[in-house]
């Protein structure tokens, strides 16, 4: 009588169902804009003949507020399940590091007279 055949397992395979979260993603977006729109008022100021602090104070408003928009985004992500974690970190990094750096270039410009 022949063997009987051993049965061997299929492997199997365990696929993710992590997604990239759309308001992680929204929140690299408005991280990244408020950085060109820093760099840029920056790069601008130095060209203009008149008084800086008039024109590109609506532009750091606006930045800041795209950033705090931004860290309020990150947290609303971070509840959501099953998502990769590096994007919302990423922008929360991002984000931080640019109010941060507004606030620096405000509190320069107080004290050299030309702030927002």
């Amino acid at each position: 009588m022949p063997r009987p055949k051993k049965i061997r397992k299929k492997k199997s395979f365990m696929f993710t169902s992590r997604h990239y979260s759309f308001i992680g993603n929204l929140s690299v977006v408005l991280a990244l804009s408020s950085l060109a729109g820093m760099i840029t008022a920056i790069l601008i100021s130095g060209f203009g003949g008149k008084d800086p602090a008039a024109s590109y104070g609506g532009v750091g408003f606006f930045g800041v507020a795209a950033n705090i928009t931004g860290v309020i985004a990150c947290f609303i992500s971070f509840k959501e399940r099953d998502i990769y974690l590096w994007v919302p970190r990423l922008a929360l990094v991002i984000n931080t590091a640019d109010i941060i750096l507004w606030i620096l270039i405000a509190a320069w410009g107080m004290q050299t007279g030309h702030g927002f």
